[in-house]
């Protein structure tokens, strides 16, 4: 860190607290209870500390105004794992990192899964996290704030674009997520599909047989440390440890200190693997078909996949390797 760099953290680590809210209306807390936000609003400094974004393309000019022109110190994000992402790419955008500029962040139980801010320890709903939050940091400094470091996936595709994420999923498990949504999204989703799923392979049922390919693809590899994997039926990787179901699923967990990434490769070729496996998937049990890599430099594969609980297209060759710079996330469990 240059010198000038070094100042500004130091002059930013003795201010007083003042912390800034971006609200996603349409992740699933806030929509299901679209008071939050206003009631977030009355928790701060001031009214003008928090800002509602209608759509994801709004998020880059938020952040820029809360850091910028309302000067905050500390940046909550209120929505879920897909708001999360789209702020730390907006970040990024902006120089931010580099410039040594980034405040910590609080994670905010505003969406569907909320599995980043529940590895971080948040609890409870976005406005009682707020609220807590306030109580236990009022008249602190920044430099006062409990964080743990949190690392990112650096995400390359064969066009030159790129992106940061906290977890990515291979093909399959893009389908996995697809399906979900289809048969209702969030908690309830999930449950219909291991349900009908795993019913169905033992069944055969017309679900199973219309959707065998989503899950099982065909001539699947994974190249990872220079290492190819063939039969493949997916790859997960991820900086943050994947807890569904407040923690009841702990399907992967990350070693915080390490200077790679924590994946996972599941090896098959039919639903019957997949149903086999199911136990050892949502709990993170040993399984002679799972992989589980403690630290890997750099990941290659192809197809369609998942960062963030978003959903996207075969971009052609994928590269995944750790993202140089981290980020500071309050601790929730210091407040």
């Amino acid at each position: 860190m240059h010198t000038r760099q070094k100042e500004r953290v130091s002059k930013r680590q003795s201010e007083r607290i003042r912390l800034g809210v971006l609200t996603n209306p349409v992740a699933q807390h806030n929509h299901r209870f679209p008071f939050t936000h206003k009631s977030i609003q009355g928790h701060l400094d001031s009214y003008a500390d928090a800002v509602l974004t209608v759509s994801r393309d709004e998020i880059k000019d938020a952040i820029k105004h809360l850091l910028f022109d309302r000067k905050i110190n500390c940046l909550a994000l209120n929505g879920g794992d897909g708001t999360i992402h789209a702020a730390l790419n907006a970040i990024i955008s902006l120089n931010i990192f580099e410039q040594g500029q980034l405040p910590p962040l609080l994670l905010l139980n505003g969406g569907t899964y909320n599995m980043a801010s529940r590895a971080f320890g948040t609890k409870g709903d976005p406005v009682t996290t707020v609220r807590r939050f306030v109580r236990r940091y009022r008249d602190k400094n920044i430099c006062d704030v409990h964080t743990r470091r949190m690392t990112l996936l650096d995400i390359r595709f064969e066009d030159g674009s790129k992106m940061v994420g906290m977890v990515f999923g291979s093909e399959v498990i893009a389908n996995a997520l697809d399906l979900c949504d289809k048969l209702g999204g969030g908690y309830p989703g999930l449950a219909r599909l291991l349900f009908r799923g795993a019913g169905g392979c033992l069944l055969n049922t017309t679900f199973y047989k219309e959707n065998l390919w989503r899950i099982v693809p065909s001539d699947y590899a994974v190249t990872v440390d220079g290492k190819r994997f063939d039969e493949v039926l997916g790859f997960v990787a991820s900086t943050i440890d994947l807890k569904l179901v407040r923690g009841f699923v702990h399907s992967l967990k990350a070693v915080e200190g390490n200077n790679g990434f924590p994946c996972k490769i599941v090896f098959g070729k039919s639903g019957w693997d997949i149903v086999s496996m199911l136990p050892a998937l949502l709990w993170d049990l040993p399984h002679r078909r799972i992989m589980n890599l403690v630290a890997s430099d750099f990941a290659m594969l192809r197809g369609g996949f998942t960062v963030d609980g978003e959903l996207y297209e075969n971009r052609g060759g994928i590269t995944i390797s750790r993202f140089p710079y981290h980020v500071d996330v309050v601790s929730g469990d210091s407040f």
